[in-house]
């Protein structure tokens, strides 16, 4: 699997971004180390497949995902640095269509423990910054790659999941049957016991 470990883009007003990306090797999750002017720190970008039940038959609402903090893939046991613009640090998880970038939607963790939206320059900057990231990603040549990877992970979540249930379902006949054994075996004893006495 081939991973660009830098690129650059130049955002126009906001001046030139510098990207390392870094993908994990098991679940395709890609980590962006982004640095611009006012921007600084990483965030995850994770094909929406990592998480989309591969036995439901469903049409997918999204690409990808963009984790503002996610330690794990491509982190290397480290903590890393979530993404800052303009020193307000980024939260929270966005579903992105490669075909709607333009609508991302930044946000912070707000004083309540709730995301909530970032101060208007700081969001659009944020929305450049983190575009031309999923431009870079959705223009990858190890994109397949990447997916398919996600999708591996996913089927084994889901095997090991769906594995569980069944033991646990099988557990759930064999406990019922066996209630509906003996219950058989109480109405057949009781039965018995209101037949008529025979005839002396």
């Amino acid at each position: 699997m081939h991973d660009d470990h830098y690129a650059a883009r130049d955002l126009g007003r906001y001046g030139q971004l510098q990207m390392r990306s870094l993908a994990d090797p098991i679940s395709g999750a890609v980590r962006y180390w982004l640095t611009a002017r006012h921007v600084r720190g990483s965030v995850v970008l994770v094909p929406a497949l990592l998480f989309a039940d591969p036995t439901v038959t469903s049409r997918q609402s999204c690409d990808l995902y963009i984790f503002a903090r996610l330690d794990g893939p491509g982190a290397a046991g480290r903590h890393e640095r979530p993404l800052t613009v303009n020193g307000v640090e980024l939260a929270g998880r966005n579903a992105v269509r490669l075909d709607q970038i333009s609508q991302i939607e930044a946000q912070r963790l707000g004083r309540t423990g709730i995301t909530e939206p970032l101060p208007p320059h700081s969001r659009a900057l944020a929305q450049v910054v983190l575009g031309a990231a999923v431009e870079h990603w959705g223009a990858r040549t190890d994109r397949a790659a990447l997916e398919s990877l996600a999708r591996r992970e996913t089927a084994s979540h889901f095997l090991s999941h769906y594995t569980e249930e069944l033991a646990q379902r099988e557990d759930a006949l064999r406990r019922a049957q066996q209630d509906l054994a003996d219950t058989r075996r109480r109405i057949d004893l009781l039965r018995e016991l209101t037949e008529p006495a025979p005839a002396p």
